[in-house]
Formats: C-alpha cells, sequence, structure tokens
C-alpha cells in the first residue's frame, strides 16, 4: 500500500510541478484558475496529505520538505519570462500546509478516539 501512496504523492507532485511552470497561467481551464492564492493552498493540502500517506516523517519535516518545494518553484518562475515570483504564493503554500497536516492530525485523532471506544 506504500507504494501505492508513494506513486500518488509522486504523481500529484509533478503535476502540480507541470501545473506552476507553465508558461501561460492564464490558459488553463477556468476551473483551474479560479483563484491562483486558492490553487497554491489547495495544491499543498493534498501534497501534506498525500505526503502523510507515503513517508512516515515527521509533520516538521513534511512542512519542511515541501516549504523548500514551493520556494524552489517561486526561484523557477522568477527565472521564466511569462511568470514571476511572489512571496503570496509561499505564504498560501504554507497555509495549505498547515491545513493539510492539520486535517491528517484530526483524521487520526478521530480515528484513534473511534478505536479505543
Amino acid at each position: 500500500m506504500t507504494l501505492f501512496y508513494r506513486l500518488l504523492f509522486l504523481g500529484a507532485l509533478l503535476s502540480i510541478s507541470i501545473l506552476a511552470l507553465l508558461p501561460n497561467y492564464n490558459a488553463l481551464p477556468p476551473i483551474v484558475s479560479v483563484s491562483d492564492l486558492l490553487n497554491h493552498a489547495a495544491a499543498f493540502v493534498l501534497l501534506s496529505f498525500l505526503y502523510t500517506l507515503a513517508y512516515s516523517h515527521s509533520f516538521r519535516r513534511i512542512a519542511l520538505t515541501l516549504i523548500g518545494y514551493g520556494l524552489l518553484i517561486e526561484l523557477v518562475q522568477a527565472f521564466l519570462p511569462t511568470r514571476f515570483a511572489s512571496i503570496e504564493d509561499v505564504i498560501a503554500d504554507s497555509v495549505g500546509i498547515l491545513a493539510g497536516l492539520a486535517g491528517v492530525k484530526m483524521f487520526r485523532s478521530l480515528r484513534e478516539r473511534k478505536r479505543v471506544s
């Protein structure tokens, strides 16, 4: 099962990387380009959730790794002629990471409570 989750995580990571580095963000379908900051947060909620399923790393390591990934995306975008780096995007990424990890923690807590009772 771990291999399955790792493949899901890597697939999501690859898909998000491709979307983040497309030359023309405005060419994306309307359902994807609703709000850039919402897209960032949602992407990182998904990544943090899948990361916790795929690897048994601490929440701190997951958060720092994904923040580093978000910073890397912004760094690369700074050098693309049709994209630009934004600190707001990194903040949205971080909010998504925190929300994703909080959701995982709540889910685990509820599951543990249900198991005990």
